[in-house]
């Protein structure tokens, strides 16, 4: 039997913002050790300002780009029902949005009316310009939240593909030596939206908050590595999914400060260069994955 041709994977980072360039340094960091391209989607506004204010992370922008890493919108401010309702198993994660939704439904679904996400949408793609003098082709919502009308509001507005679905949560809710569940009914394969945007699904999450513990450390590698694993017999690529604040977690405190004896950067100093070896994963960014699969001819794929 012939081996699977390599499948692509893409790091991927979300939450990097206003004030947060040493947490993105800290990330390229790790990334160039690795000869990896970084994929982050970043949020145009927070609280401490908006994007196009913030000439460090800017400027560490620039310099990131010219060495093949990758900058997308992610969400305009970020919160739960920004863009739409996570999946539900979301909320096993955080049950203060849980009983938010259920207090609130009705403002909840007020906010991804056509008119009111196009607004937002508008609202952080105004700013993205501003910062970098170009639109963002791909987006990423906050918590992988969506709805229909998001996806018509994207495809209206220009944006070339979204990466908002998540098929497995086994590694989200660290379901150590466990076997990878997909829902059913989930593509986890890219694929064209009926809405005519194309939709990148977003894969595993290994460090999320891991437990400064290096049984539990080596238990989320291996998580992952059977993720991808299941991904690449299915000859699908892998969108690993990371935060800034889950690479910095060690334990105890979430991370505020770019922390390098963070756990999470443990996960992926083991991770990374565990694919590497395996000859089965060749790491890219999004621009070369989006050429591949965003056509008709399924050659590229």
């Amino acid at each position: 039997m012939s081996e699977l041709p390599k499948s692509p994977v893409v790091w991927t980072n979300d939450d990097i913002s206003v004030g947060d360039e040493p947490h993105l340094r800290r990330q390229l960091e790790l990334l160039d050790t690795y000869g990896v391209p970084g994929v982050f989607f970043v949020i145009p506004s927070n609280r401490l300002g908006d994007l196009d204010e913030d000439e460090p992370l800017l400027s560490l922008i620039e310099e990131a780009k010219k060495r093949g890493h990758e900058f997308y919108q992610h969400g305009y401010k970020h919160f739960a029902f920004e863009c739409g309702v996570p999946h539900l198993d979301m909320f096993l994660l955080d049950k203060k949005a849980r009983t938010l939704f259920d207090a609130n439904r009705d403002a909840v679904e007020a906010l991804h009316t056509m008119e009111a996400l196009v607004e937002m949408l508008e609202n952080g793609h105004r700013i993205w310009r501003k910062a970098f003098g170009e639109s963002s082709e791909g987006f990423r919502p906050g918590w992988g939240s969506y709805c229909g009308n998001l996806y018509k509001a994207l495809h209206i507005l220009g944006y070339k593909w979204v990466s908002s679905k998540i098929p497995s949560m086994t590694t989200y809710l660290q379901a150590y030596g466990q076997a990878i569940h997909f829902y059913e009914g989930m593509k986890t394969g890219p694929h064209q939206l009926q809405q005519g945007i194309w939709e990148f699904p977003i894969g595993p999450e290994i460090a999320w908050r891991v437990p400064n513990d290096p049984q539990k450390i080596d238990a989320m590698v291996d998580l992952g590595v059977r993720h991808f694993q299941a991904m690449h017999e299915r000859g699908e690529p892998t969108l690993l999914l990371s935060h800034y604040h889950g690479l910095d977690y060690h334990g105890d405190v979430d991370g505020n400060e770019a922390d390098p004896t963070g756990t999470g950067y443990a996960v992926h100093a083991a991770f990374i260069p565990r694919l590497q070896a395996g000859n089965q994963a060749e790491f890219i960014g999004m621009k070369e994955l989006s050429r591949r699969y965003c056509t008709t001819d399924p050659t590229l794929h």
